[in-house]
């Protein structure tokens, strides 16, 4: 994770501990900051990206600390990611597309953020 200050030309970056994919962050309105990404384990998955299983979450992201926390699973796996965010009237609305149920499919998930 790279953060940095207007003119962007000096970086921070730290080791997240985990291996992601696709992702996609929104600041909420009281500033937290929520990702969607793909997670990757070292589990092999011969339907999933590279090879590995693989699953796409909603994960904290705390700036100051450079540290990820997974909050929330979708349902998800085999190829999966790259996710699209938008809150409107308190909904987080979260599309994403996955193969878990056979045929690579999109999905739209309608999420209560507290």
């Amino acid at each position: 994770l790279g953060v940095a200050q207007a003119p962007y030309k000096e970086w921070k970056w730290h080791d997240l501990g985990q291996r992601i994919g696709g992702p996609k962050m929104i600041r909420l309105a009281d500033g937290r900051l929520l990702a969607a990404v793909r997670l990757m384990s070292d589990e092999p998955d011969p339907r999933g990206a590279y090879g590995k299983a693989a699953r796409t979450s909603l994960c904290w992201i705390d700036l100051k600390e450079g540290k990820m926390t997974e909050a929330l699973k979708l349902p998800s796996g085999g190829d999966t990611s790259y996710a699209g965010m938008v809150v409107h009237d308190d909904i987080l609305w979260v599309s994403y597309y996955s193969s878990h149920e056979g045929k690579t499919s999109i999905y739209l998930a309608k999420v209560a953020v507290d």
